[in-house]
């Protein structure tokens, strides 16, 4: 391991280490705290700020503040939360998901107990959420990217198969989702990043958004339901948003459709909680063609 690699992740490991010592309330107090500490360094602030106020046009410089402080305290707790289920596995999650048994029957009401495409965004949890359906029961994949530090990345993996979910690197996607939908395995993506030149371009938040094609390809090529799904934030616990989305006609702009489709379901739930939203990353880095300038990405 090289040597910078390995200072990254010592200390990280054994933050981890501590937070699943913790108990529920102090570990997500220890979350808010350090989420709130990264804001006042300031870490992406200008990035999250731009975006905020841009897709919330409506809304004044002293809420965008609020909710970008609040953005940070979020991601700080659930930083805290992934630290814990490394340590308890998806188990210890049943309890705080009070609706989840409707999602979990919803989806096999849909399927027959068979495969699907759960895709979702950066909202609420996204590791919390594919942790807590593997350990309702419902057998799980998700398609994960590759970490640059390879300690971190062979922990995240770890991780993940502790509380169920079968990993799939991007590089295996092609081969091994197919596999796994046929093997009765539900395929969770988080789709949301820009997809550069190779997505289609969809409303977001007010703005044509590049955005990946997989999602509603795969599901219309391996003939599986597509739902929208997401675990967020309520107090303590975690509130469930499962989705089954309508099918569109077949014909050349289904694939379109689809994405579109799924696309305004994350939407609806970022306008209705903007502080659980990963605003760090250049959503609208990418401008469709012949927009070149002007307003934030």
């Amino acid at each position: 391991m090289k040597l910078r690699d390995l200072l990254e992740y010592v200390p990280a490991r054994a933050a981890e280490a501590a937070l699943g010592l913790l108990p529920l309330g102090p570990a997500d107090r220890f979350g808010l705290v350090a989420g709130s500490g990264a804001w006042r360094l300031g870490t992406r602030r200008d990035v999250v700020e731009e975006q905020i106020a841009a897709a919330f046009p409506d809304r004044d410089a002293a809420w965008v503040a609020d909710t970008t402080r609040a953005c940070y305290r979020h991601f700080g707790k659930e930083i805290a939360a992934i630290a814990r289920l490394g340590r308890s596995g998806g188990a210890s999650l049943l309890p705080r998901f009070p609706s989840g048994s409707e999602a979990v029957e919803l989806h096999r009401e849909v399927t027959g107990g068979g495969g699907a495409i759960i895709v979702t965004g950066h909202i609420g949890n996204w590791e919390v959420a594919g942790a807590y359906l593997a350990a309702a029961g419902l057998p799980m994949a998700a398609v994960v990217k590759r970490q640059r530090n390879p300690a971190f990345n062979e922990r995240m993996l770890e991780t993940r198969r502790r509380a169920g979910v079968e990993p799939i690197y991007m590089q295996d996607a092609r081969t091994r989702i197919p596999e796994a939908l046929r093997e009765g395995k539900t395929v969770a993506l988080v789709a949301d990043q820009d997809a550069g030149d190779r997505g289609v371009f969809v409303p977001f938040l007010g703005r044509e958004a590049s955005t990946f094609r997989g999602p509603a390809r795969l599901a219309l090529s391996q003939d599986v339901p597509l739902f929208f799904g997401a675990a967020v934030r309520d107090g303590a616990g975690y509130g469930w948003v499962l989705e089954p989305i309508e099918r569109p006609a077949p014909g050349k702009g289904a694939e379109l459709e689809y994405t579109r489709r799924w696309v305004a379901r994350l939407e609806v739930q970022v306008r209705l909680r903007p502080e659980q939203y990963f605003w760090f990353h250049r959503r609208w880095k990418t401008r469709p063609p012949g927009n070149d300038g002007g307003g934030a990405t």
